[in-house]
C-alpha cells in the first residue's frame, strides 16, 4: 500500500472521554530489537499511552508486552497483537495470552514467563510523541492506544481464505477468537452455532467494500453490546482487494470517515496531525461483547470541531498474531 495525499472535509464529533482514575491493568515494556529507536520521549509517550487504554478496565491484570522497532518506507505505522498458547478448542475461546490475563483479573497466565503480546513500531515514519501533534507528523498516542486494543483482543483471526489460524477450511468447526463470534454479513452471523464459517458467504462480504447503516455489503459487527450503541451492525473495514493485518479487525475507515460519520479510534487508518485519543460508546460495546468489563456508559462527551479543508496523510496501522502450542 502507497501513502495516499488527498484533500477532505474532516469533521470529527461525538467521541467518547472513557478515562477510569482507579484502573488496575498495568502494561510492562520490554524494549527488544530496534530498541535504540525509542528516545525517552517516545518511551514516555508508550507509558501515556498505555495508562489511556487500560483505563477503561475495571480488571486487574499485569500484562507484559515485548517492543521492537523497524525503520523504513513502509506505510505501516505500527503492528501490534497477543501471542496465544493452547490447548486450542473449537468455539470462540481462543482468546489471547493478554485477554485471557485480563479477563481473568491475572488468574491465569498461559505462557509463563513469555512475553504476552507485541508491539512494533515503525520509525521511518513521521512522529510527535507529546499532545501538541505538529503538522506532516503522527499522533504516537493515538496510535498506541490503538495499537494496546489489538493486544487486548480488538481483532478477527479469520483468514483471507476463510481458513481460521490453524488451517481448518469453511464448512468445518473451527478455533476462533471472542471476536470472531459476531462478524456478519448484511444477512447475519458468518460463523454458526457448530463453529462453521460459511465460506460463500465470506468470500463475498470480506472484500464487499464500503460498509453501510443499514447494513449493505461488506463485513459487520454484530455484538448486542456494540449494536445498541451504534443502532445496528458495525461497518468493518473490508475493502477490495483484502488487506492482510487490517481487513476485518478494524471499525469501517470509509463509513467511519468524519462526515458520513465520526472518525473512530481503531480505524485501519490514520491521517497526519491530531489523532483519536477517545473511546466511542461503539468500541466500548466490542469490547464489551468479546467479554470484558470496561467502565460504564461515560458521561464526558470529547466533541472536537475541525472543519475545514486540509491535506492528508493516509498511513495503515494493523494487527498481527503469534501462536503457539496444540
Amino acid at each position: 500500500m502507497k501513502l495516499v495525499s488527498k484533500i477532505a472535509l474532516s469533521l470529527f464529533a461525538g467521541a467518547v472521554s472513557a478515562v477510569s482514575t482507579s484502573a488496575q491493568v498495568s502494561f510492562n515494556f520490554n524494549y527488544t530489537t530496534g530498541s535504540e529507536l525509542f528516545t525517552q520521549e517516545a518511551k514516555d509517550s508508550l507509558e501515556s499511552a498505555a495508562s489511556i487504554a487500560s483505563s477503561i478496565f475495571t480488571h486487574t491484570a499485569s500484562i507484559d508486552i515485548e517492543v521492537t522497532a523497524v525503520s523504513n518506507g513502509s506505510t505501516t505505522l505500527a503492528s501490534a497483537g497477543s501471542n496465544f498458547s493452547g490447548p486450542f478448542a473449537n468455539g470462540f475461546g481462543n482468546r489471547g495470552v493478554v485477554g485471557t490475563k485480563i479477563v481473568t483479573n491475572n488468574g491465569t497466565d498461559l505462557n509463563g514467563a513469555t512475553a504476552d503480546g507485541t508491539v512494533t513500531v515503525n520509525f521511518g515514519q513521521p512522529w510527535d510523541f507529546d499532545d501538541s501533534i505538529a503538522a506532516g507528523k503522527f499522533d504516537f498516542k493515538s496510535t498506541m492506544i490503538h495499537e494496546l486494543l489489538h493486544a487486548v483482543g480488538f481483532s478477527s483471526d479469520i483468514q483471507e481464505n476463510g481458513n481460521d489460524a490453524f488451517g481448518t477450511t469453511p464448512g468445518n468447526p473451527g478455533k476462533w477468537v471472542p471476536f470472531d463470534e459476531f462478524v456478519s454479513d448484511s444477512n447475519g452471523f458468518l460463523i454458526d452455532s457448530q463453529f462453521q464459517l460459511n465460506g460463500t458467504a465470506w468470500n463475498a462480504a470480506s472484500v464487499g467494500g464500503t460498509g453501510a447503516s443499514p447494513a449493505a455489503n461488506g463485513l459487520y459487527f454484530n455484538g448486542t453490546n456494540a449494536a445498541n450503541a451504534f443502532g445496528g451492525p458495525v461497518p468493518l473495514y473490508s475493502p477490495n482487494p483484502w488487506e492482510g493485518g487490517s481487513s476485518g479487525s478494524h471499525l469501517d475507515d470509509s463509513y467511519f470517515n468524519g462526515t458520513t460519520a465520526p472518525l473512530m479510534l481503531m480505524n485501519a487508518a490514520t491521517s497526519t496531525g491530531q489523532g483519536i485519543r477517545t473511546f466511542s460508546n461503539v468500541e466500548l460495546g466490542i469490547l464489551r461483547d468479546i467479554g470484558f468489563t470496561v467502565v460504564p456508559e461515560p458521561h464526558e462527551y470529547a466533541i472536537f470541531a475541525a472543519l475545514g479543508l486540509g491535506v492528508l496523510v493516509i498511513s495503515r496501522r494493523r494487527r498481527m498474531v503469534s501462536v503457539s502450542g496444540d
